[in-house]
């Protein structure tokens, strides 16, 4: 099969690589997926590019967590899917050399999600490992009915899906973003108040709109650049569940402003979930497609040959939209 592969860390130009590999086999709860696209995440390159330390695996790596195509084979003891079965693949690549930027994935059958007709493969390799983070952030410390939900970074791949859940679980949702002219995104989406970072005070915002309550859940997309406004937005009892930290990996905690108001603080990663965890969100996300739910912004669909240009446009700052890579 075809496979995009890196060797070592650096520059995506300089270490991706176009490979004939095998064609992987399922093992015991596994399904072999025929891919039909692949999508990218910061994940993915910070991951190439040696950002998150480690090491590159032996006989390199193929990148990317998620995608979406056809079942073309089932492991031993595999129930619930089928051949041809059309799903979403993520987590792909987490503790193994295979990723989804190739002909072939084998994957651990619970980290994929049969998709309704309404929903492309497109759109599912754009939802992937972000629709499952935001299920878990959003929903896994509880119901959410009625309470205060503050989500930063409403307009990325994470931020749109948990305002989505956050609006479906009856929440009452506060979206942060630093685009004025897609604002009009989060309104379609049902955030209830819409706050643009870059022209008002977040934190005395969230205080006047809650009437001094402050938000009971923070959706942070970076923990290292608003840790001094979750701890003032934070209300008495609530969480922070926080899913990246990209503007700095060793943010200061101001340990009493959390403290003192019995706060909890979780670190999201949608690949190291439990199972329970990982079933729980899937169902989450499942049920939202089946509903016509979780429509992604996708701003680029490049053929996967392109993927070295892919991961240094989304590196860039400047892609509008979710990165996705259609193959032949």
């Amino acid at each position: 099969m075809r496979a995009h592969v890196y060797h070592t860390f650096g520059a995506a130009a300089d270490v991706l690589r176009a490979e004939d590999r095998p064609r992987p086999s399922p093992e015991r709860g596994e399904v072999l997926v025929r891919l039909r696209t692949s999508g990218l995440n910061p994940h993915d390159t910070k991951r190439r590019s040696g950002w998150l330390g480690g090491a590159v695996r032996a006989g390199g790596q193929i990148p990317h967590s998620d995608g979406a195509g056809d079942i073309a084979g089932l492991g031993p003891d595999v129930t619930g899917r089928a051949i041809g079965q059309r799903v979403m693949v993520f987590g792909a690549g987490h503790g193994r050399i295979g990723g989804t930027a190739a002909d072939y994935v084998s994957v651990p059958a619970q980290f994929t999600i049969p998709l309704p007709a309404t929903c492309s493969f497109e759109q599912a390799a754009a939802l992937g490992v972000p629709a499952i983070t935001a299920a878990h952030a959003v929903l896994s410390g509880g119901p959410v009915a009625d309470r205060w939900v503050l989500i930063h970074g409403g307009l990325g791949a994470v931020g749109r899906a948990a305002v989505d859940i956050a609006v479906w679980s009856g929440a009452r949702v506060i979206a942060t973003h630093g685009t004025p002219a897609r604002a009009g995104d989060l309104t379609a989406l049902g955030a209830h108040h819409i706050l643009d970072r870059h022209a008002c005070d977040i934190a005395a915002e969230v205080a006047r709109i809650t009437g001094g309550h402050g938000a009971d859940l923070i959706v942070d997309v970076d923990f290292g650049a608003n840790v001094a406004i979750d701890a003032a937005c934070i209300a008495i009892g609530g969480r922070i569940a926080a899913y990246s930290a990209t503007s700095n990996r060793t943010p200061v905690l101001p340990y009493y402003d959390f403290a003192l108001k019995g706060a909890v603080l979780q670190f999201v990663q949608a690949t190291l979930l439990s199972p329970e965890a990982s079933r729980a969100a899937a169902a989450i996300v499942s049920a939202r497609l089946a509903a016509g739910g979780l429509q992604p912004s996708i701003g680029h669909a490049l053929p996967l040959s392109e993927i070295a240009e892919g991961h240094s446009l989304l590196e860039s700052g400047t892609a509008k939209g979710k990165i996705i890579f259609v193959l032949d």
